[in-house]
């Protein structure tokens, strides 16, 4: 009994030593399994002393300032039409912002940038070390762009309940709703779909209500969390899941291979260890409660 117990252990601490660098070349395989797996892997991605990474001139510059500068999407909320709200960063990007500035050992400093476009974001602002734009840049994969999405997950569609659309191929030609920098759309244009594109979740939640679309394109973390909603058991979920885009999501103020594979390598860690999952859920928290100031008639559908 005694050998048997010193195998397993011995086995248990082989997995874990295993474990760990494989989800940091994998980072995306924690989110593609169900509870509990992705909380215990979570555990097994340890992080390397930060200090000891080498970073370029971008990031070793922001360290000599004490503060990284990064350069997120902003959008006003949907609001009365009386009301009109400025723009504000994406909490999402914050979020991975804030991850990264920890790391460095810096104060962060955030810069609201609104897209040039839909789906766009300038992959390069003076004065900004970072821009953190979703798969916003896919349009032009800029040279400085990191290899890792710091967001993902399987992501899946809406629409009427006892309507005609059950899978991803009964969207050609029709409206879907989506957000700018989704990395969904991609998968929509080759299914034959029409993306339509919106400054925001919350936004092209509100448009897919109001009629705009035939159906709407999100995490489905975020979708859960609506299904769970009483006044949406008038949609139901489509028979297909979405693979999001491998696209350059982050790019760097210049060309600089050192701080790429720093960013690379934290954002490896922000999916393998867990805090993308959390951040992940806060989004979708944050995306049900203002969907529940719409459905209330707090905020008008815009």
């Amino acid at each position: 009994m005694a050998a048997a117990a010193i195998l397993l252990a011995l086995a248990a601490a082989v997995t874990r030593l295993a474990a760990g660098p494989i989800l940091v070349r994998m980072p995306e395989m924690p989110e593609r399994l169900p509870a509990p797996w992705p909380g215990w892997l979570a555990q097994l991605a340890r992080e390397p002393e930060w200090r000891a990474v080498p970073a370029g001139p971008v990031l070793a510059g922001a360290v000599r300032r004490g503060e990284l500068v990064v350069g997120v999407r902003a959008y006003p909320r949907p609001a009365p039409p009386n009301r009109p709200t400025p723009p504000e960063p994406d909490a999402f990007d914050v979020e991975f912002g804030r991850y990264i500035a920890a790391r460095l050992d810096v104060r962060l400093r955030v810069v609201a940038l609104q897209p040039d476009a839909p789906g766009k974001v300038a992959a390069s602002v003076p004065g900004i070390d970072l821009v953190i734009a979703g798969s916003a840049m896919d349009s032009a994969r800029p040279a400085s762009a990191s290899s890792t999405n710091y967001t993902g997950g399987k992501g899946g569609l809406v629409a009427l309940r006892g309507g005609p659309l059950h899978t991803l191929a009964d969207l050609a030609g029709k409206r879907v709703c989506v957000a700018s920098g989704s990395p969904y759309a991609s998968e929509l244009g080759y299914a034959g779909a029409l993306p339509r594109i919106y400054a925001s979740a919350i936004h092209a939640v509100s448009a897919f209500m109001a009629g705009d679309c035939e159906a709407l394109a999100e995490d489905e973390v975020v979708l859960d969390r609506l299904m769970g909603l009483p006044e949406w058991r008038f949609y139901r979920r489509l028979e297909a899941r979405l693979t999001p885009a491998p696209y350059a999501q982050m790019a760097l103020s210049a060309p600089d291979t050192a701080s790429q594979a720093w960013i690379d390598l934290a954002a490896r860690h922000w999916k393998a260890g867990g805090a993308f999952a959390g951040a992940r859920e806060r989004r979708a928290a944050n995306v049900g409660f203002e969907v529940g100031l719409l459905q209330n008639g707090l905020v008008c559908h815009s």
